[in-house]
């Protein structure tokens, strides 16, 4: 037959341990991992996005798109070939989706 001290000693070490590994474990991130977008908080625009605002904005090919950090914040720059020959160059603010002033 098991010792009854026994069984005390492993609910203690069960007690001990279990806040230790649970710590860790952020349950926000998990019920927010499997919400369905148009319910989860949107941050921003993505790249695509951004494309997709500044073809809608002027005609023309898109030359480049890349997302860089500029004085703290996340910009989509993109450059775009309109159909007279010029290069437009285009940003936005990755946390707002607003047009971004052009630093260098």
């Amino acid at each position: 037959m098991i010792d009854g001290r026994l069984i005390i000693y492993a609910w203690m070490l069960l007690l001990a341990v279990a806040p230790r590994v649970a710590a860790p474990i952020d349950y926000r991130d998990i019920t927010n991992q499997f919400a369905h977008p148009a319910y989860s908080e949107k941050k921003g625009i993505s790249l695509d996005e951004a494309i997709a605002r500044a073809r809608q904005q002027s005609d023309g090919k898109i030359l480049s798109a890349e997302t860089v950090r500029d004085g703290g914040r996340n910009v989509h720059r993109i450059k775009i070939l309109t159909s007279d020959g010029r290069v437009k160059r285009m940003q936005y603010d990755a946390a707002s989706g607003r047009p971004a002033p052009r630093g260098r």
